[in-house]
């Protein structure tokens, strides 16, 4: 009996020791053909990935996606859902090594891509403790090397890029010394000049929006002064990072056919110009 438990205990041993690596902890610069469990890997050619930078292009050999060379302003971003992030790519000499991984605005770690000159599939970032929900990610080059991307590996799905929960900006402070003079100035002299006062709001109810479009095309509609206020609500918040990346606009009484409803989602980066007529229909 105690010459077959001892066999017994050392094949035990030996089963733990060979199956213990399976468990080991992914690290940063692990090979990953294929996601782990629990994980959903998304490619470079997912639509809601923004390129930035120049012309980015693929290597035929590697599938790795690459960035134009000497262009610092190269980057990445979109918005993905859940808790969890991994960001995978290979690397090369002439990679980057200098560059900035920000969820939802914030700095939260560096990705180097300058290394061994053999293309594979590695975890070059990861971030497992944020909150569920939905996250913006961003990767910012610093330097003028290259940088690669294979995919992306999440628990949750990829979407366009909307910043999200940006660092507030610090309010101005206010002075709290009350004013030691609470006597109200006289009235002014009327020959001397009055500063001027904030001009009149516009009176009309509906205006009509001229979008003119990169390639020379005029789109105009005819909207109420809600649905503009919208628009430019949508665009001076997308030209500052915020939003999502198009705008539908009501086309109201151009529906033609046996549709309900018409609307025309304008592109924010194909607009040149636009022009607001009001008008008043009263």
């Amino acid at each position: 009996m105690k010459k077959i438990f001892i066999p017994l205990l050392l094949s035990m041993f030996f089963a733990l020791f060979i199956v213990s690596p399976i468990f080991a902890a992914t690290s940063i610069g692990t090979v990953l053909t294929q996601p782990e469990q629990g994980w959903t890997r998304y490619n470079h050619d997912s639509s809601e990935i923004t390129y930035l930078g120049g012309k980015w292009t693929l290597d035929p050999s590697s599938k790795s996606y690459n960035s134009t060379l000497g262009n610092k302003d190269t980057g990445i971003k979109f918005n993905f859902t859940g808790s969890k992030i991994r960001y995978i790519s290979t690397t090369w000499s002439s990679g980057s090594s200098s560059n900035d991984v920000i969820i939802d605005g914030q700095v939260v770690g560096k990705i180097n891509f300058s290394g061994p000159e053999v293309y594979q599939k590695k975890m070059m970032f990861e971030k497992t403790d944020l909150s569920p929900g939905e996250h913006s990610f961003e990767l910012k080059n610093n330097g003028t090397n290259y940088i690669f991307f294979y995919g992306v590996d999440i628990e949750g799905t990829l979407k366009p890029f909307n910043l999200i929960n940006p660092t507030p900006v610090n309010p101005v402070p206010v002075d709290p010394t009350p004013n030691p003079d609470p006597t109200p100035s006289p009235n002014p002299d009327p020959s001397e000049p009055t500063e001027p006062t904030e001009p009149a709001q516009p009176t009309g109810d509906r205006a009509i929006l001229t979008v003119t479009m990169d390639n020379g095309f005029d789109k105009e509609f005819d909207l109420s002064k809600k649905e503009l206020s919208a628009f430019i609500a949508w665009y001076d918040a997308k030209d500052a990072g915020r939003g999502p990346s198009f705008f539908a606009i009501d086309k109201h009484n151009n529906n033609k056919g046996p549709f309900s409803n018409r609307k025309d989602y304008v592109i924010f980066n194909k607009i040149l110009t636009f022009e607001v007529s009001e008008y008043s229909t009263k």
